[in-house]
């Protein structure tokens, strides 16, 4: 068995376009996970393993619990679960041994993918053993035909399950899923060209200006001698970089604007509901209000003696709007008010009897001139009452 230094990236896979997803369903409160780390088929085109595929057979889960990270960044836990499921549909956890974390960063992962965000599912794992299949040759793994180039994983560790937007190509930046970042790993290597790995570049093959060199050869090596003996090659590797980095940073910015849109419709809508309910609410008032006037003056005009085609020109010499204070209607000082007006029409004798009913004759001498001189001039009397109660000029 040999000790060989490999990329971190190397360890963490991602298998695309194979329903490897992440997601939590259920009730708030009640959520379960639902996670497919691995299919069992080939995943295509790796940076560091070619064709890879893991033999189901051979995987080992050393401990009672395993954690559920996001990106395989230990500071960002998602979850916890037992014994992950092996059979023929691949690696996957079990919901009903997987708990959410009470944090921030598993609430925000439960709350995203239940509104459909597609997360993928990325596993981390420590071969023990691997074969390589060249090109031409075949071998049996998880029931199919694997044909190489490729390599197949016969024995590995899992050590934990990640939820991430992408897989490593677009991670490179990320320590997780960093090419040149190195950690060593000991396996046992069989088949294709195990004596002699070329899965790494030495200080040799780079030395040799004549080695044209490509993006995804290049697995581990010296970064100043990169830079100084192919700086195109490095720049390119670095506006990848950024332009991945550009990209994951753009899709959050999108949805984060998408949920602040969202939330300022929601509190316009919201508004204008509250303000229909003020608005309804003032309206009724104001009903309430004038009814419990109008039912004042209708209980004190109808106890009075003033005539009852004067109710109406009465009433608008006291309005209810004048004993508001504070949106609140002052009912005794507005009584108060009612009845002196009513007090002051009856005075100016604006009531059913006419104005001096209670005058008699005083003695039978009274001649009948004197008789109409007196009605004539309690007439005029009243007449001018009232123009002045109607605003009128009297001379």
């Amino acid at each position: 068995m040999a000790s060989k230094k490999i990329p971190n990236g190397a360890l963490r896979l991602v298998q695309t376009g194979e329903g490897c997803h992440a997601f939590a369903e259920g009730e708030d409160g009640k959520k379960k996970l639902k996670m497919t780390v691995y299919s069992g088929k080939v995943i295509k085109d790796h940076f560091w393993w070619g064709d890879l595929a893991i033999d189901l057979q051979g995987i080992k889960f050393n401990m009672s619990k395993y954690p559920v990270l996001e990106n395989h960044n230990t500071d960002r836990r998602i979850a916890f679960t037992a014994k992950p499921i092996v059979d023929e549909n691949g690696i996957s956890l079990d919901p009903d041994k997987t708990t959410f974390l009470d944090n921030e960063v598993s609430l925000t992962f439960q709350k995203d993918s239940t509104a459909g965000f597609p997360f993928q599912s990325s596993l981390y794992a420590k071969p023990s053993a691997i074969e390589r299949i060249s090109d031409g040759e075949k071998s049996e793994v998880n029931g199919f035909t694997f044909k190489g180039p490729g390599t197949i994983w016969r024995k590995c560790e899992f050590k934990e399950a990640s939820v991430c937007v992408f897989g490593w190509d677009s991670q490179t930046v990320a320590s997780a899923f960093s090419k040149d970042i190195l950690t060593e790993v000991e396996f046992e290597e069989t088949g294709g060209d195990a004596g002699n790995n070329t899965d790494t570049l030495n200080n040799d093959t780079l030395n040799n200006e004549t080695e044209t060199l490509t993006t995804e050869e290049v697995k581990a090596v010296d970064i100043n001698m990169l830079s100084e003996k192919h700086p195109d090659l490095l720049k390119k590797i670095q506006d990848d970089a950024v332009e991945a980095a550009t990209s994951a940073f753009a899709i959050e910015k999108k949805t984060l604007v998408d949920k602040l849109a969202g939330v300022e419709a929601e509190n316009t809508g919201l508004g204008d509901k509250i303000m229909q309910l003020e608005k309804k609410d003032t309206l009724r008032d104001e009903r309430e209000r004038k009814a419990s006037a109008d039912a004042i003056w209708t209980r004190k005009l109808s106890e009075s003696n003033i005539a009852e085609h004067l109710f109406d020109k009465i009433r608008s010499h006291v309005s209810h709007s004048k004993f508001m204070a504070d949106g609140i209607f002052d009912v005794n000082a507005f009584s108060t008010a009612v009845d002196a007006e009513i007090t002051d029409w009856e005075t100016r004798g604006a009531t059913t009897q006419v104005m001096g009913a209670g005058f008699t004759n005083k003695n039978s001498v009274d001649t009948e001139a004197q008789k109409q001189k007196q009605l004539a001039e309690q007439d005029d009397a009243r007449a001018n009452d009232l123009l002045k109660l109607a605003g009128q000029k009297v001379e």
